[in-house]
Formats: C-alpha cells, structure tokens, sequence
C-alpha cells in the first residue's frame, strides 16, 4: 500500500498562493468590480435627480440602493472566486448555520445591541453632560422628538405620530429591537451582499497581511467605496466632501468588529446580521439626538465611531475563548482550505 498526496493540480485546481502573499491583482479585480460599478449606479441615480441632502430622495431611490447598490461586493466577489479557481464561500454558507447557530445569535445579538447603546450612552456623556459641540443631545420628551421628525416625516403624519407615541426611554428601547428584528431578517439579506465580499472574499484574500492589518485595508477600502452615493448626501448631506473621509475613518473600528465575528463563527452571517441592524437603527438617531453634526454626533460621526471601536474591544473580549478553541481545533478555515488539498489516501500497489 501506498500513500498518495492529492495536490491542486490533481484536483483540476489551480495552486493557490495566497496563503503566502497576497495575489493584489484579484483585490484590484474585487476593488474595480465592485467600486466601479456602484459608481455608474450612483451617476444614474443623479441623473434622475436624487439628492439625498435635501431630502429630495424618495423611497424609490432608498429601494434601488439595497436592490443594486449593497449587492455589488457579492457579485464581486463570486467573479474573484472564479478567477481563482475556488469553491464559492456561499456554498457554506447554510453549513455554516446549521453548525454554529447559537453562536451566530448571540455574537449577532449582542454586537448590535451593545454598538446601539454605547451610541445612546456616548451621546448622552459627550453631548448631555460635557456638551462638547456637535454631539447633539439626546431629548427625552415627545415634543422634542416630534421637532426632529418634522424635518422628515410629512407634517400630515406628526399628529398621529406624536398621539400614539410611547414614553421616549420605551421608543429608545424599541428602536433597538427593530433593528434587531430586521437584521435577522430582510436587512440582514441585503447587507449579506455587502459582507460577502468584504467580510467574506476579500478578507480571505488579504489574509497574509495579517488579521489586523486585513481588518484595517478592509475597513479603508469598504469606506472608500460609499463615496459615490456620500457625494449625492448620503449620511453626511452637504458636508459630502469631508464625510468621504469620515466614512474611511468610522468604520475601520466595525471592520475590526465584523472580522472578528466570523472569526468566532467561521461564517459571514453574523456581519451580514449586525451590519443590516444598525443601517435600521441608525435612523432612530435622528429623531432622538437634537442639535447633531453628521461629521461629529452619531451614527457615522466620530461619536458613532467612538461607540463602535468600545464595542469592537467588548466583542474582541467575549469572544476570546471561542476564537482561541477554535484556533486549537481541526476544521477553522484555514485547515479546511489545507485538508482539501492535502489528502492522504490508500491505493492499490
């Protein structure tokens, strides 16, 4: 009996280098995919007149985002899988959920929660107490928070509003779990295209940089790409300009978060899952902070970004023990990508 050694080749597969070094032409190729198309997405929408700071964006524009916008770093990414040679990662992806549910929950649940309150609570010593300029405040009374909607909810819907509206701590609590509620559900789909490339592909293609230093490019990059739709308003209105670079900066810490959640999961799902949250909470802010600065208060400020890296800290916490098990074990990612490679069998002599 012999022992023989199936090699990449022998498999049809092309040899992959990149456990050694990053193969820049496939990031590119990701990079240019998905940067480049969202760019001629964003210059048709404002051909047809979408102009997200003066609230001139209706719900239609809003819509052909999450449908076309969001979805470009998956597709980006199963094109890079492709010219790599390797199985889609979306084909574990039910896997994945079957095998580590429970910590795809709670890592979820837990991450999103703590990001929304940590921005209640930053708000509230940064703004309330220290009042430092731009943070805004956070208002406790239905009067002021029917004053912050009235910028953008038709005045015909305010008096209803405001006659069936819960204490203001309950509305806070709320805004929470709907978000929530929505990240294991429709917003957690669509933010899955986002994370499927930047979480998922191309986190696997900077890997030899190092976990952190991936977290870092993959943060800049992901940031980066929204400058298309920041310079029609999005998050930032007419400080567009400034906010490209505050969007590099804000979520560098929340790619450190993410990447550390399929670290602990081996999955994109729990990303996909905190990611589509807060893109539903986050518009509870406005009603909730007065006086804000979207270059300052949150969610996408320096506040915001403040409030994300403690709870990255937190999550990196919590998650220590399992990452470290799973580092000790047979079947993390890197030892499935080898054992598929590497596998020793018995053959006729």
């Amino acid at each position: 009996m012999s022992t023989t050694t199936i090699t990449p080749s022998a498999m049809g597969e092309s040899v992959d280098q990149s456990t050694t070094r990053v193969a820049w032409g496939r990031v590119a190729l990701f990079y240019g995919i998905a940067l480049g198309m969202v760019s001629v997405l964003a210059f048709a929408l404002s051909r047809f007149g979408a102009r997200f700071a003066t609230g001139e964006a209706v719900a239609v524009f809003q819509l052909i985002i999450a449908f076309f916008y969001m979805p470009m770093p998956l597709v980006a990414g199963l094109v890079v899988e492709r010219v790599a040679g390797r199985p889609a990662l979306i084909r574990k992806t039910w896997a994945q959920l079957r095998a580590n549910w429970r910590r795809i929950v709670v890592v979820s649940a837990l991450s999103m929660l703590s990001i929304y309150a940590l921005d209640l609570l930053v708000t509230f010593v940064l703004g309330n107490l220290l009042h430092i300029s731009g943070i805004g405040q956070l208002v406790f009374t239905a009067d002021e928070v029917v004053a912050n909607m009235s910028a953008f909810v038709p005045k015909d819907s305010i008096a209803q509003m405001r006659a069936t509206m819960p204490p203001i701590p309950l509305l806070m609590v709320l805004g929470g779990v709907s978000g929530l509620v929505a990240g294991f559900t429709i917003n957690g789909l669509f933010a899955f295209g986002e994370e499927y490339g930047w979480r998922g592909v191309l986190a696997d293609e900077l890997k030899p940089l190092g976990r952190n230093k991936a977290a870092l490019v993959t943060g800049v990059m992901w940031g980066l790409w929204h400058a298309p739709i920041i310079v029609l308003g999005f998050n930032y209105g007419q400080y567009w300009l400034a906010g490209i670079g505050m969007m590099a900066v804000w979520v560098v810490p929340l790619s450190f978060l993410l990447s550390r959640t399929r670290l602990y999961t081996d999955s994109v799902l729990p990303a996909a899952i905190i990611h589509g949250a807060y893109n539903a909470s986050a518009g509870f802010f406005l009603f909730f902070v007065a006086g804000r600065h979207p270059l300052v208060a949150v969610p996408v400020g320096v506040a915001g970004g403040l409030a994300v890296a403690i709870a990255a800290v937190g999550v990196w916490w919590f998650t220590r023990k399992g990452v470290a098990e799973l580092e000790q074990q047979p079947g993390t990612i890197d030892e499935q990508k080898r054992r598929v490679f590497d596998v020793g069998h018995a053959s006729a002599p």
